[in-house]
């Protein structure tokens, strides 16, 4: 009884986080809406310029693949069969995909409503951090790549170096600006929503004290970087990736009070 008492408490203060987060979420997006962030996220992507272009930026693009809705929905559908394999009750792998669709239907309509504005001098130089020329590549090349064989990416050229050297230094104006529609990043929703249920339930369902601690940090790491790399890369505006995190993040401590509302008896590793 006292077991079932602790699970019931346990629950219930994953839902609150869940709702502290949502909500944090909604206030984050109302202060974004308002345009307070802007110079600032701007000032962030100049700053991002100055970076380098090494072959790094050609794995996290190819990286950046797996974050994508079709293999994203793999890992979902495989996380559900890992809770069905603890013995969870066979709805939670309905919750898990649902709350995915609830992250995609998000995504979808921030990207319709909200914009923000980035000016042309930006985004002159934005486009080659995400390792244009690799589009070029073979797709054996692109695999290499994938694998983390960062020595086998062609080399920015010297006309990209220019173009990020350019948008590095110029001051940017908002006279000239391109709408970017990225708000909230999808990469981020999912897999800091992937990552933080995998890390719980390693936490949760892993005995031996080493493997616990390194798959959890596998997980929150993945959970971080998914988003970041696409901050790193040109693709998103920090802005987004901020707002991805907190969405994925209340979708993941929704998902662990549903696990703890139907766990049956627990297996362990």
């Amino acid at each position: 009884m006292n077991l079932k008492l602790q699970r019931i408490a346990a629950e219930k203060r994953w839902y609150f986080v869940s709702f502290v987060l949502l909500l944090l979420f909604l206030l984050y997006t109302a202060i974004f809406a308002s345009g307070i962030f802007t110079n600032l996220t701007l000032s962030a992507d100049q700053w991002l310029l100055h970076r380098p272009l090494t072959g790094a930026d050609c794995v996290f693009r190819q990286w950046k693949l797996l974050g994508d809705l079709p293999f994203s929905s793999f890992l979902t559908v495989v996380l559900g069969i890992v809770c069905l394999w603890l013995r969870y009750r066979k709805r939670v792998l309905l919750y898990i995909v649902l709350l995915l669709v609830l992250g995609l239907g998000v995504e979808f309509v921030g990207k319709q409503v909200f914009s923000q504005p980035v000016p042309d001098s930006l985004g002159y130089g934005m486009n080659v951090l995400a390792c244009p020329q690799e589009l070029r590549q073979p797709r054996s090349v692109r695999l290499m790549i994938m694998l983390g064989m960062w020595w086998d990416a062609r080399p920015a050229s010297a006309r990209a170096i220019r173009k990020e050297q350019y948008s590095a230094t110029t001051p940017f104006s908002l006279a000239d600006t391109t709408p970017d529609n990225g708000y909230p990043s999808g990469h981020a929703i999912r897999w800091s929503f992937l990552g933080i249920v995998a890390g719980w339930l390693c936490w949760r369902h892993v005995r031996r004290r080493f493997l616990r601690g390194l798959l959890m940090a596998i997980a929150f790491a993945i959970a971080v970087a998914g988003g970041l790399i696409m901050f790193y890369i040109g693709l998103h505006l920090l802005t987004d990736v901020i707002a991805g995190y907190l969405f994925g993040a209340s979708l993941a401590c929704c998902a662990i009070a549903l696990l703890l509302r139907n766990e049956k008896k627990s297996r362990f590793v």
